[in-house]
């Protein structure tokens, strides 16, 4: 269980980071498509963001079930 948990920590760090260097890119990009193209992957990451912390919540209500039940 703990690898399972460190692995969607992991996770998450990752989804957190592909957000933190998108919007990085957009301070210095000019032209529009690409920045268009950069919105596109934000979005993209926030919902990955959003999924990696369902699946890490998931994973600590496992373990707090498991837990309780010894």
């Amino acid at each position: 269980m703990e690898a399972e948990l460190k692995r969607a920590r992991h996770d998450l760090r990752g989804r957190l980071n592909a957000l933190k260097l998108c919007v990085s890119a957009l301070e210095v990009l000019d032209n529009p498509a690409e920045v268009l193209e950069f919105l596109e992957m934000i979005d993209e990451a926030a919902d990955k963001t959003a999924e990696a912390l369902d699946a890490l919540e998931a994973l600590q209500d496992k373990a707090a079930a498991a837990a309780h039940s010894r």
